[in-house]
């Protein structure tokens, strides 16, 4: 089998997967063609364990949407003094691990750090909160490009004729979760293909609970992340780029022409965009074309250095 027959091979797994999360290797092989008779579930089982080793694809995550009573706040964060930017960083660090900030990136750029949270921070002296927004529900791209060499798919968006749209920034009325809710969905957000034999255990409830809650009230309040990384994910580059534009809705789409996934993160009057690439010449081109063709009213590069 090819290169390109694999990359194929885990595309369609991806895509297989995505639409249902919690797969069943059966119907997975089937999709393959490797099912019925004289066929075995080996293969696609060790298909599906090499997409997530070489992480091609990463486990889907639980993403919550927002609600008025808990929704997520975006910072970005200039450290007043670059010699005590490790202390900062080890401190923003502790609120993740404590679970008051549930992302956080350092930058190298204008901007020192990108947070999220689920609270409304204040931040020690010396951090200074550059920007704050609220952060609407996120969109990860499923790039229909992954046969496309990085150059070619930055060419075709460089190319791409946009129409005026925004994205929608939606924020649901009232979340009515209790304690269990929360405690099986912080449990399962990483990857939702978790048994729930396994959840029940460290929860501490039983299976049948388990499966109730998540199937009835805690799926219809999420949203789920999937990911595709022809290459294996740490292969390639990443930036952050903070964008203003008038053509929100068309420019994400183009983002589906490139291998790999993008993260959008819709802000208030602005988007936040993860592209990964294979270098920053391909994508610095699309974004200036982009720009002269007035699709862009303004754009600002960061490099992410380290992710929590």
């Amino acid at each position: 089998m090819t290169d390109r027959e694999n990359v194929q091979t885990y595309y369609i797994i991806y895509s297989s997967i995505r639409d249902k999360p919690r797969y069943n290797l059966k119907t997975v092989a089937k999709t393959l063609g490797m099912s019925g008779r004289g066929h075995s579930y080996t293969t696609a089982s060790n298909y599906i364990k090499k997409l997530y080793q070489r992480e091609i694809s990463l486990r889907p995550n639980l993403v919550l949407k927002n609600y008025e009573n808990c929704f997520t706040t975006a910072y970005f964060l200039k450290v007043d003094d670059p010699k005590k930017i490790t202390p900062m960083f080890l401190n923003l660090s502790n609120l993740a691990e404590t679970r008051q900030i549930s992302y956080m990136l350092l930058l190298a750029g204008r901007y020192d750090f990108f947070v999220t949270s689920k609270y409304d921070l204040s931040f020690e002296e010396g951090l200074t909160v550059e920007k704050k927004s609220i952060l609407y529900n996120p969109i990860y791209t499923h790039p229909s490009g992954w046969r496309l060499e990085m150059e070619d798919a930055f060419k075709r968006i460089a190319d791409s004729d946009l129409k005026k749209g925004t994205l929608q920034r939606d924020i649901e009325d009232f979340l009515y979760w209790g304690s269990t809710e929360f405690r099986i969905f912080e449990t399962m957000k990483n990857n939702v293909q978790m048994s729930f034999t396994k959840v029940a255990k460290i929860c501490n409830f039983s299976p049948n609970t388990v499966r109730k809650y998540f199937c009835n009230e805690i799926l219809p309040c999420c949203d789920i992340a999937h990911y595709f990384f022809p290459k294996g994910y740490d292969h390639y580059h990443k930036s952050l780029i903070i964008m203003k534009t008038d053509y929100e809705e068309h420019f994400v789409k183009s983002l589906t022409r490139l291998p790999c996934t993008s993260y959008v993160f819709p802000l208030e009057e602005e988007i936040v965009v993860i592209i990964f690439h294979d270098g920053v010449d391909d994508l610095m081109y699309s974004l200036k074309k982009l720009e002269e063709k007035g699709y862009i009213k303004y754009h600002l590069l960061l490099v992410p250095l380290h992710w929590d």
